[in-house]
């Protein structure tokens, strides 16, 4: 049967979002490597420090022929640095303060507060196969964190870390609905470029205040390569890849991927970890897909 021809035009967003989550999986992987070397702020800011570094002297033409548009996008571009950089360091603060299973459950709703943002914002209403759709997903992200078990769901227990996952949801759903809308025209280079600038601005007292707190933290070999491969892969490589397929497939559509982080983690970690692979990662799984594949269908309402 063929693909409707809104699927067929959009299949290489979609492809683009699967690769984003593969990338993004690779990258809390190498986070979660060294939570315990850094600090969370001076390990995000440094990140974004080295992509500026590496973005900069490739992209000073298109920066100095937009000039003047971005410095009357100023306010917005402290907003967008705000959402994203705010956003991975909350991230980084939640994974020390709450656990695996409260993390993946809070970040689950990230699809649906982006469908309700863009509904407010945007007036881009969901269909009722689109909602049905992400609650597939969320359903699938339940059955793996909980593995099926009723057990593991009366020992919840909630903590301040949770808050700080709800929080990054809110930033990045607030990234992804406003990115477009207040820098539309600019090339996604330039536009991941820009956003680092105003996200280490925002750091950047934070990471002060820390320095005076805490003190910097060594930098090992392996805290460098990890400072390196976050600057690189998931922040120019993927977050730009996913600001572009954002731009053509809508927040909405591309949300619902992000679902895919939990599948993506646990087959490096059955991969590269020799973790087992359990029947509720396959539920999880064949849920996940499907809600996956029930928002990105066109819809006939």
């Amino acid at each position: 049967m063929d693909l409707p021809d809104k699927t067929s035009n959009n299949m290489t967003s979609y492809l683009m979002l699967t690769g984003v989550m593969m990338l993004w999986s690779l990258g809390i992987i190498v986070a979660k490597g060294v939570y315990e070397s850094v600090n969370p702020i001076g390990f995000s800011f440094l990140r974004w420090v080295v992509a500026a570094f590496l973005l900069t002297p490739v992209l000073i033409p298109q920066l100095r022929s937009q000039w003047h548009f971005m410095q009357s996008r100023l306010w917005y571009l402290l907003l967008l640095g705000l959402f994203m950089a705010g956003g991975s360091t909350m991230l980084m603060f939640a994974v020390q303060h709450t656990t695996a299973t409260n993390a993946a459950l809070f970040s689950a709703s990230q699809p649906i507060v982006t469908v309700f943002m863009a509904w407010v914002f945007l007036r881009d209403k969901p269909s009722r196969i689109q909602i049905l759709g992400m609650l597939a997903a969320l359903g699938g992200i339940f059955a793996m964190a909980t593995r099926l078990d009723l057990e593991v769901l009366q020992s919840l227990t909630f903590n301040p870390g949770d808050l700080l996952v709800l929080l990054a949801v809110l930033f990045y759903s607030l990234y992804s609905i406003n990115l477009h809308r207040w820098l539309s025209g600019v090339r996604p280079f330039l536009m991941m470029l820009v956003t680092i600038y105003a996200g280490i601005l925002i750091l950047f007292p934070f990471y002060a205040w820390e320095l005076l707190a805490l003190g910097q933290f060594e930098m090992t070999p392996e805290v460098l390569w990890a400072i390196f491969f976050m600057a690189i892969i998931p922040t120019i490589v993927a977050t730009t890849m996913w600001n572009i397929s954002v731009g053509r497939v809508g927040a909405k559509q591309a949300s619902i991927f992000l679902n895919l982080l939990p599948l993506f983690g646990i087959g490096l970690a059955v991969s590269f970890l020799g973790e087992t692979l359990h029947h509720y990662h396959l539920v999880g799984a064949l849920l996940i897909c499907t809600g996956i594949t029930a928002v990105v269908w066109p819809s006939s309402e």
